[in-house]
């Protein structure tokens, strides 16, 4: 047991130790850390960036924030609440910062009404509040922007999650996330080292599973394990729940 405790001490220090080299390829380290089941080790990543004067940039922050939008949803869901407010707190100050410069990028917008969705899920009481700021924001994302696929997937959240008397629809957020994805299938760039990509090939599998039609999730699920076998989250929960089902 110690000699397994001493392994896995040794082996938390060495991906430190790899975050902190220079000349780190940011996106392919994320990838990485996500799918081996390591989003929390993510904040250390988002703090190596902040500080790398290369990465400074506009574009270079709208991909952290989007790190940053992973890293919280992540958070929520292991019932991490303390942890996520901490850094979506971070998040909303950058968020803040880059919407003062532009205030009409698509994407910026998208990442905005997500970031306010947590702020929902951590104390729902502030929905009467936040609602309809971040319905204005992810519809006004969309309105620009609709063939984006992250644009797309982002605002299909909001429709997914939101309940159908605030504006939300399970039924367009689907078909939003079959549109982004049929985009990422058919145009260069989207599919290596994406981790949003692996992810919503998981969360088209998710709804389909709810809505109970369980071929499509399985094909979802088997696409995700074809090009990732090792992604613990499907090959040891989501994928074995819905075989159970099938069976039964």
């Amino acid at each position: 047991m110690k000699k397994i405790a001493s392994s896995l001490v040794i082996l938390w220090f060495l991906s430190i130790s790899l975050i902190q080299a220079a000349n780190i390829d940011y996106k392919a380290t994320a990838f990485n850390m996500y799918i081996n089941g390591k989003m929390p080790q993510w904040e250390i990543l988002i703090n190596k960036i902040s500080k790398d004067p290369e990465w400074q940039n506009y574009d270079c922050q709208l991909e952290t924030l989007t790190y940053y939008y992973g890293l919280v949803g992540h958070l929520l869901d292991k019932k991490r609440k303390d942890d996520a407010e901490r850094v979506l707190a971070n998040a909303l100050a950058l968020a803040n910062q880059m919407y003062k410069q532009t205030p009409n990028d698509a994407l910026l917008l998208g990442l905005m009404a997500n970031l306010t969705g947590y702020q929902i899920a951590l104390s729902p009481i502030k929905a009467a509040t936040l609602a309809k700021g971040m319905m204005s924001k992810a519809k006004k994302s969309i309105s620009l922007n609709p063939n984006d696929p992250y644009v797309n997937i982002l605002y299909s959240n909001i429709l997914f999650y939101m309940p159908s008397m605030f504006g939300g629809d399970k039924d367009k957020a689907l078909a939003g996330y079959q549109k982004a994805l049929k985009y990422m299938e058919s145009h260069d760039g989207y599919i290596k080292n994406n981790w949003m990509y692996i992810q919503l090939l998981t969360t088209i599998g998710l709804v389909e599973e709810k809505n109970e039609n369980y071929i499509e999730a399985e094909k979802m699920y088997q696409k995700v394990l074809q090009l990732q076998p090792n992604y613990g989250h499907v090959k040891n929960i989501v994928y074995p729940r819905l075989m159970k089902k099938m069976k039964s």
